[in-house]
């Protein structure tokens, strides 16, 4: 985005076109407005909002099979499919959106909208309700992250960007920590509480009590959006590569060469981070026979340590960056691959509480969280006007592929390769290792396209 002046966007908003290169050669400092900063505390604490939502669910496994009679799998279909496949079915469409009308408002209704799906959740009486209600919590929550990309990127310096996204980022381990540590202290106090007639509804269990509790006040916070300004959209070099301006279909065609080993590579990783999350709580005890009061908390704090690398890692990915390494975004995170596979066999084959909750914080900083090496990267190879479509499609991607079928296949091992509960640990590990060298392999053919995908889009 060399040069400077002003671009007419279809919108009708008036885009900066600005590069923050020039700025820096020019000696100008790169200052961060206020409402920048203003707005990704909101984009983080709906994000950390959406996660609780999302995970509470985990460490109420064993209630509500016994409450519903529910197997593994039924189980791990609401755990993963119900919420996957619609959260990736509808992230193209709400992405489709983000790039054409306020991206405040497709939040704003996104969010109020799985709020009510989550505190739905806890009426439940039956599988089908249950179903139903996780998949609009799905429906909501696509809506959120492709349009907190897209605001990021038009608000934030590109050196900034990857900053800023891992600060948005480490929402989701705030959010797994307040799933496991305020959600194992809500269980604890509803237990307490599921003898009280509740008016229309009579009695309810401790885990519909949780669930109602947790998933209501979001309501109130998704009117957060509009305490920042909307930032006007920015818009791709005028001399960029024509073949790239054009819709999404075209441009993800034009640049399969990149696409389609990131999609599936990332997608790899996220099968083992999403059954590490859904299936954690659970071995810990079945393997350790430790309740949720004692376990949540203690996962809780390993997710906000875990999650505060990711502030770090951001900086190290800038600072690369920065210094010429154009493709830090995916190399970084190619190196973390490696580092995680003998991680990974480590931490299910030791027989101790403790020294597993110790290496399993290590696999977090590994494995998880990653979309914004994705989001970073897309940023700089992607028109403005598909950015938030192009961020939503790798995320439904990750969500059909990974959140959906990790879980399910991990439970599939268990109960019918393994045919015992107990040994849900050895399927989180074949999963692993399985999934982290193919994974690897499609990383590092993608950084072999990326050069030329950011060049084609008159980026470094």
């Amino acid at each position: 985005m060399q040069g400077s002046g002003t671009i007419p966007h279809p919108d009708g908003a008036m885009a900066a076109a600005v590069d923050d290169q020039d700025s820096a050669a020019a000696g100008k400092p790169e200052r961060v407005p206020f409402d920048a900063w203003w707005m990704l505390f909101v984009l983080f604490l709906l994000y950390v909002v959406s996660l609780f939502d999302r995970l509470v669910l985990t460490m109420l496994v064993e209630p509500i099979k016994a409450d519903l009679q529910l197997t593994d799998v039924e189980m791990s279909i609401i755990l993963g499919p119900a919420f996957a496949i619609f959260y990736g079915l509808f992230g193209w469409p709400l992405g489709w959106a983000a790039d054409r009308y306020p991206r405040r408002w497709v939040i704003y209704l996104g969010v109020t909208f799985w709020s009510i799906a989550a505190a739905g959740s806890g009426f439940a009486r039956s599988f089908t309700a249950l179903l139903l209600c996780r998949i609009g919590v799905g429906v909501g929550e696509a809506s959120l992250t492709p349009s907190a990309y897209a605001l990021m990127g038009d608000k934030f310096p590109k050196r900034r960007l990857t900053t800023a996204m891992s600060l948005y980022q480490t929402g989701s381990m705030v959010g797994s920590a307040s799933a496991f540590a305020i959600g194992g202290l809500a269980i604890g106090a509803a237990a307490h509480i599921a003898h009280i007639s509740f008016p229309l509804v009579g009695q309810l269990h401790p885990w519909q009590i949780t669930l109602i509790v947790t998933g209501a006040p979001s309501i109130l916070l998704a009117l957060l959006v509009f305490t920042f300004s909307e930032p006007p959209r920015r818009q791709a070099k005028p001399d960029a590569d024509p073949a790239a301006r054009r819709n999404f279909l075209q441009f993800a065609w034009a640049e399969r060469q990149l696409l389609l080993p990131m999609a599936i590579g990332f997608s790899l990783m996220v099968i083992v981070g999403n059954s590490l999350v859904a299936w954690v709580p659970a071995y810990i005890a079945r393997a350790f026979h430790l309740p949720p009061e004692h376990y949540g908390p203690i996962l809780g704090v390993i997710s906000i340590a875990t999650g505060s690398t990711m502030v770090l890692k951001g900086w190290i990915v800038d600072w690369l960056y920065a210094r010429g390494m154009k493709d830090a975004h995916l190399r970084f995170y190619s190196w973390l691959v490696v580092a995680s596979l003998p991680t990974a066999v480590a931490t299910f084959l030791v027989p101790d509480a403790l020294w597993f909750l110790l290496l399993y914080g290590v696999l977090q900083v590994l494995v998880i969280q990653f979309v914004v090496y994705v989001a970073a990267t897309v940023y700089l190879v992607t028109p403005s006007d598909l950015r938030a479509q192009t961020v939503a499609v790798f995320i439904s991607i990750f969500s059909l592929i990974g959140n959906g079928l990790g879980p399910l296949f991990t439970a599939m091992i268990t109960d019918y390769v393994f045919r015992d509960d107990a040994k849900i640990g050895m399927s989180l590990l074949v999963m692993s290792v399985i999934s982290i060298p193919l994974a690897w392999i499609c990383l590092r053919i993608a950084l072999n396209a990326v050069h030329a995908a950011m060049a084609r889009q008159g980026g470094d």
